[in-house]
């Protein structure tokens, strides 16, 4: 993981009223017509994560155009051609735009579909002119408006109590067999306010999420998540209907935020006592977790570590999800957008 430094053009300070883009073609983002400053922002946000990709020896364009969409640093593919049907021989370039179109959606989606467990963090727009930067160490030595990490590849099967006791001690990303980032947010401005993030998917293949369980530490109190079970049901280990095992050692029970609900205890034999895990469900088939903070005075620091494994005892982790992958991301807004 990189901290990425995010130039803002003076132009771009200028308050008051939107200023309009000029010309026959103006620059879109999901179909809506941007402003003259949000395609500066978003010119400066690609320029800055093209340089911080370099740095990191990072070329593929493939990489590059991926990253920046998820944190929406694109527009919409230009429609020029569509022009071109006024000159003689219309039916021609009629044939030769709609050729290109084709292949632009193309490649377009050959471009999703490599994207391949990227993670990213977010911050809207209001948060960042609110005053609000990311960084992944404490010191915020360099402080930024996004972050993006490596993915975890070629990651095992593993159990929710090989995960290690210090996961919430590191800064930046401290992948092992599983995927592990920590990371800050600070209030720079000079108003108490309050924001909301929200955990997504945004690629998958192979069904990889059902596998996947998600840990999130807020402020060193813990929470896990998981799929729905095969059945609707909340996912339990062991199954809720079966009392005959358990795990012996609640692992990181003690950083939890809610262990009534995360840990039930099955059984107490002499010294041993039997756990069952819970873990929350998914929001949605795309929202994992989501979380808020009410009251953010200035220079107000909260600290995330965010963490992914494949979890091995979960019936659905089997055989067919070799291969498969999966993209999540965290993005983080102002309350009251």
């Amino acid at each position: 993981m990189a901290e990425m430094e995010q130039t803002v053009p003076k132009e771009q300070k200028i308050t008051g009223a939107e200023r309009k883009q000029h010309g026959l073609f103006k620059k879109r983002r999901a179909g809506i017509v941007l402003s003259k400053d949000e395609v500066i922002e978003i010119n400066a946000g690609r320029k800055a994560l093209k340089a911080e990709m370099k740095d990191r020896g990072l070329y593929n364009r493939k990489d590059f155009e991926l990253t920046a969409s998820s944190m929406g640093l694109y527009f919409d593919k230009s429609r020029f051609l569509g022009f071109l049907w006024f000159f003689k021989g219309k039916g021609l370039w009629i044939l030769l735009a709609a050729a290109v179109a084709t292949l632009a959606a193309i490649w377009y989606a050959s471009q999703i579909t490599q994207m391949r467990g990227h993670f990213t963090i977010n911050m809207s727009d209001d948060m960042f002119r609110e005053g609000f930067v990311l960084s992944e160490t404490a010191d915020f030595a360099k402080p930024t408006t996004y972050l993006f990490c490596e993915p975890a590849v070629d990651v095992p099967c593993i159990s929710i109590q090989d995960l290690p006791e210090d996961l919430d001690t590191h800064e930046g990303q401290h992948n092992a067999n599983y995927f592990a980032y920590t990371f800050f947010v600070r209030n720079e401005g000079e108003s108490t306010v309050g924001y909301t993030w929200q955990i997504s998917l945004n690629s998958e293949s192979q069904s990889l999420s059902d596998a996947c369980w998600v840990m999130v530490f807020e402020d060193g109190e813990m929470a896990f998540y998981a799929e729905m079970g095969a059945d609707g049901q909340a996912e339990a280990l062991p199954a809720v209907d079966d009392n005959t095992r358990g795990y012996i050692k609640a692992p990181l029970m003690e950083f939890a935020k809610d262990p009534e609900r995360q840990y039930q205890v099955i059984a107490e034999k002499g010294a041993l006592t039997y756990y069952r895990l819970t873990p929350i469900p998914f929001e949605s088939d795309t929202v994992v977790a989501s979380g808020i903070q009410t009251e953010v005075k200035p220079m107000d620091v909260h600290r995330y570590t965010v963490v992914i494994w494949l979890e091995g005892d979960d019936p659905e982790c089997t055989n067919d999800k070799i291969g498969g992958h999966v993209g999540m991301q965290m993005d983080m807004k102002l309350i009251e957008e």
